[in-house]
């Protein structure tokens, strides 16, 4: 039973008194708030990035121990993986995948 909010909303917004009135406090509350959506949006993007940064270097480490464990290699830091999101696997070891 929508109708009856419905028909309220109708008779009583009009143009010179809106139903919901929008005042300075609120628009200040909402500026704050697309504020915190943005750096929730960042954080998000970080964390993306983390992930992926993260996949890529447990990923590598399997893929070294199945494929080429006679290769010596020294994994990259998380920090490297992080600056140059990538496979970092010597190039003989990506032949043999």
């Amino acid at each position: 039973m929508r109708w009856p909010l419905l028909f309220l909303l109708t008779v009583t917004a009009s143009p010179e008194s809106p139903a919901i009135p929008v005042s300075y406090p609120a628009a200040v509350e909402v500026q704050g708030l697309s504020e915190e959506v943005g750096d929730a949006h960042k954080g998000l993007k970080g964390l993306k990035n983390d992930m992926l940064c993260l996949e890529l270097y447990l990923q590598d480490r399997k893929d070294h121990k199945e494929f080429c464990p006679e290769i010596e290699w020294e994994q990259p830091s998380m920090e490297v993986y992080k600056k140059d999101p990538r496979s970092h696997l010597p190039e003989d070891c990506k032949e043999k995948q």
